[in-house]
């Protein structure tokens, strides 16, 4: 069976935005960074995304990837666009009640834990989960359904903002896989969800 891997970015009191919804600053992020996040992408086959997170981000990396460099984007490097090129062409699945699919992108709605459950199910390779505040916490509370988490930590801390697993209702007993440091100062950790204890 395949597994879901979810991927955030956090601060150290666990927020994954401020509380207008928008990223912190200043965001340490460059190129040791983001070949390490290449690395999981290349390893995967699919990307499931909430609308909210696709919007935000695949027009803004489609357009890397065509070599339209957005006014916001940091200077050009190997990293970012090998990142966008791999994103770019990754199958996409997303969570939306009224977007339309396209070539290379399904969409779903309804019962997500039941979708990805049967997604899970399919032939093919990880699975790279992204998502906005509302998701991740009902998706861990879905036993067996998200096997690893991919965070980033980063080296700040907000007042207000949604948390990771805001929403969740059971304890998660989590395993670490690896830890990897940054100059930057972020910090990466891998954790694998133990299926068969709680915490």
């Amino acid at each position: 069976m395949r597994k879901i891997v979810v991927h955030m970015q956090t601060t150290l009191d666990n927020r994954i935005a401020n509380g207008a919804g928008m990223f912190w600053e200043p965001f340490p992020w460059g190129k040791q960074e983001q070949a390490y996040i290449n690395d999981e992408f290349r390893a995967a086959d699919t990307l499931v995304l909430s609308r909210v997170v696709y919007d935000a981000i695949v027009p803004w990396w489609d357009a890397v990837a065509r070599g339209e460099l957005p006014d916001d984007a940091p200077p050009a490097s190997r990293a970012y666009a090998e990142f966008a090129a791999i994103q770019h062409a990754m199958p996409k699945v997303v969570f939306s009640h009224h977007m339309i699919a396209g070539p290379n992108l399904t969409v779903i709605s309804g019962d997500l834990v039941a979708h990805l459950a049967e997604l899970k199910r399919q032939a093919g390779g990880t699975i790279l989960l992204a998502a906005g505040p509302n998701t991740p916490g009902p998706l861990a509370d879905a036993p067996g359904l998200i096997d690893e988490y991919l965070v980033v930590v980063h080296p700040a801390v907000l007042a207000d903002g949604p948390r990771m697993f805001d929403g969740l209702t059971r304890a998660l007993a989590l395993r670490t896989l690896s830890t990897t440091s940054f100059e930057g100062g972020c910090v990466i950790h891998r954790y694998a969800v133990n299926h068969d204890a709680t915490a």
